[in-house]
């Protein structure tokens, strides 16, 4: 892969349940020039085996950091960051999934007003199953 535009650091611990949806999510992307660094965080489940299956499949756009000690997020997504490659850096929660054309949206609108920070909405999931735009501006 050439040099990626973006490095998206995802943060996990013990969320195997959810890992498929948010990689799938994130594999699927518009944007091509993007990598993946996710943060294994001293899970206790199987969240490291599967994250390096999908990093054997994946070993251009996947690479998986493990911690043996819990840093928590922000010290996991200090580990990704230390680790990035991107011009951008994004981030991803585990249990979280995003939209296929997100990065590539916010990368071009980072390019066409030269800034150096760029967000987007989000929606909640409601137990109930109701969504709730959250604009967190």
């Amino acid at each position: 892969m050439s040099w990626p535009k973006i490095s998206v650091i995802v943060p996990v611990y013990n969320t195997a349940g959810l890992l498929p949806r948010c990689i799938a999510s994130l594999l699927e992307q518009t944007l091509k020039e993007i990598e993946f660094i996710f943060v294994n965080d001293a899970s206790t489940d199987n969240s490291l085996d599967i994250l390096r299956q999908y990093e054997k499949a994946h070993p251009d756009q996947i690479r998986v950091i493990h911690s043996e000690i819990n840093q928590r997020q922000g010290g996991a997504r200090n580990l990704g960051i230390a680790a990035a490659r991107g011009v951008y850096i994004g981030f991803v929660d585990s249990d979280d999934w995003v939209e296929k054309q997100m990065y590539e949206l916010l990368y071009n609108e980072a390019q066409k007003s030269d800034s150096d920070i760029c967000y987007c909405c989000r929606y909640q999931v409601l137990e109930d199953g109701l969504i709730k735009k959250q604009d967190d501006a």
